[in-house]
């Protein structure tokens, strides 16, 4: 009975070691292909002037969305942001964005939705508009979305 107890203790010993080892990989494979994910979100109006603002970091890998919602009185913006990372370390970015708006003049809500993907590199900054970009001396408001993928392996700027 101790010499079965023994190998099964020495078989237990070994697989830990010998697992631990390609954890070990497989988390530092993980761990290089972690991006962060920062983003400013802005209001800004026809004259170019910031009425609200905010910053969100998320943390994300390959191929997995993030997403940003937001919402106002008669408006739900809601951006889902899915880093692709490339061979060469290039990253695209697809972006695809949704917006609801209420009219409360003639009850109805309008959905608008739009996708862009665009390729940077570890560090760059890209901009995204769910609502267009609208060219109008009209009282109309714009949403920006800057966004920024790290990667985290130091290929960042």
């Amino acid at each position: 009975m101790r010499k079965l107890l023994l190998v099964f203790s020495l078989f237990i010993g070994f697989s830990t070691d010998l697992f631990s080892i390609s954890l070990q990989e497989a988390l530092q494979y993980l761990d290089s292909k972690v991006l962060n994910i920062n983003i400013t979100a802005r209001v800004v109006n026809n004259k170019g002037e910031i009425l609200w603002t905010t910053e969100i970091s998320k943390i994300t890998v390959n191929g997995r969305s993030v997403k940003v919602k937001i919402s106002g009185y008669n408006i739900i913006v809601i951006t889902d942001i899915t880093p692709y990372i490339d061979e060469d370390n290039t990253i695209l970015l697809v972006s695809q964005g949704e917006v609801w708006i209420g009219s409360s003049e003639s009850n109805t809500i309008n959905h608008y939705a739009t996708i862009k993907s665009v390729p940077v590199k570890s560090g760059e900054r890209a901009f995204f508009f769910p609502l267009g970009i609208v060219e109008s001396s009209e009282d109309l408001y714009t949403i920006q979305l800057e966004i920024q993928a790290l990667l985290n392996n130091g290929d960042s700027d």
